[in-house]
Parts: C-alpha cells; sequence; structure tokens
C-alpha cells in the first residue's frame, strides 16, 4: 500500500490533513472538533468560524485559501469550506 506523499500541494493544509475547528455551542463553552481534509483551493464562499450547526457558506467580498473538510466521526456525509486560517493543523 502506497502512502500519501504530500507532492504538489499548493496550501499549507491539503488533502490528508486533520485540523481543528471551533464549533459553536450554544449555552457552553466552544469546542475544536477534528475535521480530515478532502481538498484545497481559493474561494470567496466559505463557512464562517465559529462553525454553526447549520453550516451555511457565505460569500464573501475577497478571495481566500479555503479548504474541503468533513466532521470526524460527527456527520462524514456532509462537506463544507472553511477558511485555512481558521483552522489549526494537527497530527492524529
Amino acid at each position: 500500500m502506497s502512502t500519501f506523499t504530500g507532492h504538489r500541494k499548493t496550501n499549507d493544509i491539503d488533502f490528508g490533513d486533520y485540523v481543528l475547528i471551533e464549533q459553536l455551542r450554544y449555552g457552553a463553552p466552544n469546542e475544536m472538533y477534528i475535521h480530515k481534509v478532502i481538498g484545497a483551493l481559493e474561494s470567496n464562499t466559505w463557512v464562517d468560524v465559529p462553525v454553526r450547526w447549520d453550516k451555511e457558506e457565505k460569500i464573501h467580498n475577497k478571495m481566500e485559501k479555503v479548504i474541503n473538510v468533513i466532521c470526524c466521526g460527527v456527520d462524514e456525509t456532509k462537506v463544507f469550506k472553511v477558511r485555512q486560517k481558521d483552522c489549526v493543523k494537527t497530527e492524529f
């Protein structure tokens, strides 16, 4: 079995990485959840952090480096975009 080497990565965080993203909690302190990164690109639409349960992507006035993520162990069927600078890369 081959391993992913990260050859030709364009962003600091890209496919195969894991990140921590702040999730909004009502009536309690926010929590950091582990997300799997499945792609990276530049876009003007992303979900604002802290992430709410409805995960609505909003259109912004500028282009930013964003990553496509899925939340590990919670709902791995929904892909959403967040800004790279709102994430903390982690080893999992």
